[in-house]
């Protein structure tokens, strides 16, 4: 089993290759997820997907770090489950604000912040997914929280 960590250490150069080579290997094995429990692998995901956001805002490309927020947020947060499994788990309100953070972030990128007040942002959001991973792991919550037709 290949691990995040060996992921995020891949010498692909194009972000967007290994953002593809991420999602193909999580889509072929939900065990292929972190070693401290699935809801931590899918906020590594997430993590994996803002550091490539930030590289892509520093080399001057805005569109692109914003569509990787979006992916980060539409892609991988939302399509995993996890804003479900936080709602089920930790409550409406506090999933909003974890949200936000997506938002914020976004909007940071299309106002123009500074690198080190993006970083800052991804940092937080970062930090909140993985606490929030570690509670629905512990908590025992099923990746497929809320599976359609059930």
């Amino acid at each position: 089993m290949i691990s995040m960590r060996k992921i995020v250490a891949l010498k692909v150069c194009n972000p967007m290759k290994k953002l593809l080579f991420i999602i193909l290997l999580a889509a072929g094995s939900s065990n292929a997820l972190a070693e401290g429990g699935y809801w931590q692998g899918v906020a590594d995901e997430i993590a994996v997907v803002l550091n490539d956001a930030e590289k892509i805002y520093a080399q001057g490309d805005a569109k692109r770090a914003k569509k990787a927020v979006q992916h980060a947020y539409f892609g991988l947060f939302e399509s995993s489950k996890m804003e479900a499994a936080l709602r089920k788990e930790i409550g409406a309100k506090p999933t909003y604000l974890v949200e936000r953070k997506f938002g914020d972030m976004r909007k940071a990128i299309v106002e123009k912040t500074t690198l080190e007040d993006l970083h800052a942002l991804a940092e937080d959001l970062r930090g909140a997914l993985s606490r929030d991973a570690i509670r629905l792991d512990k908590a025992g919550i099923a990746k497929d929280v809320f599976t359609v037709n059930q």
